[in-house]
């Protein structure tokens, strides 16, 4: 059955709430209009692949910097990510901004990966004590309303012992970000929607498995693109509490009224990098 929902489709997504709470009208042209204005570059393809690795080092398959070495060759020679030509028009592109560019080679994302990698079982075992992976790109597909659920996929859920030589767990809802070398500023780390994707996570998982939200905590870890060995990964948790996660479902539930209500109001303190300003569809000066 067809759902009643804009965008025509069953379920909603942290990133959909995201583009809304950034920018409604951005949501719209995204979503409801599906205007794809999505173009590959490099920091993307690095995360992936980066993202892809540890992922199946958790599922119990050894890091091979061989393998991850030859993906990104394949990918910088489809990307042209080192020609001059793409290098001029991302530094025109971040000047139009008033943003300085500085150019990472394929080296450089090869090098990075080198050191994260390298680093990550000593992060895990030092920041997770005792710890076990329990799954990795957990699915999450939960019920919103009666039309809707809240779609999602988890990088990472592990369990630990709450004290040494304890044997109470506690879990670990775990998303990987990869940055650049100083992580999130911040700024960002006390922004609400930055904040907000791992309390929703760390909720529908609590509902999926039927596990008390209480034994659950929640954390970004930062992978570090350009960071020197031994500080190439960071561990930022949020504290999802009671109050946190109501805030988070309330947000959802806005962001379903009001774009079921056809409401796309534009928010011009988020113009800057937004990828429909200038164009046809929006000259980011109102109606």
């Amino acid at each position: 059955m067809p759902t009643k929902f804009p965008t025509g489709k069953p379920h909603v997504s942290f990133s959909e709430v995201k583009a809304w709470a950034e920018c409604p009208f951005r949501h719209y042209l995204m979503y409801v209009e599906k205007i794809n204005t999505y173009n590959d570059n490099p920091y993307a393809d690095f995360g992936t692949e980066i993202h892809n690795a540890i992922e199946n080092f958790l599922k119990g398959k050894a890091f091979n910097l061989d393998d991850i070495n030859k993906k990104l060759d394949e990918i910088w020679e489809k990307g042209g990510y080192d020609t001059q030509e793409y290098i001029d028009g991302v530094a025109a592109d971040r000047a139009s901004n008033g943003w300085k560019y500085t150019h990472e080679t394929l080296d450089d994302y090869k090098s990075s990966a080198k050191t994260i990698i390298s680093d990550f079982e000593t992060f895990m075992d030092k920041s997770f004590p005792g710890w076990e992976p329990l799954s990795a790109e957990v699915e999450l597909y939960e019920p919103l309303n009666e039309d809707l659920r809240f779609k999602g996929f988890i990088d990472c859920v592990i369990a630990k012992p709450k004290k040494p030589g304890s044997d109470e767990v506690e879990y670990w809802v775990i998303d990987w970000k990869t940055t650049g070398k100083t992580g999130w500023f911040w700024k960002k780390k006390r922004e609400f929607i930055s904040l907000a994707q791992v309390g929703l996570y760390k909720h529908y998982w609590a509902t999926k498995f039927n596990i008390p939200e209480k034994d659950i905590r929640a954390a970004y870890v930062f992978l570090k693109r350009g960071a020197k060995p031994g500080k190439s990964i960071e561990l930022f948790e949020v504290s999802a509490g009671p109050k946190f996660i109501e805030k988070t479902n309330k947000l959802v539930k806005r962001m379903i009224k009001n774009v079921s209500n056809g409401i796309k109001l534009k928010n011009y303190d988020n113009c800057t990098f937004c990828p429909y300003k200038g164009t046809e569809h929006c000259n980011g000066k109102g109606w």
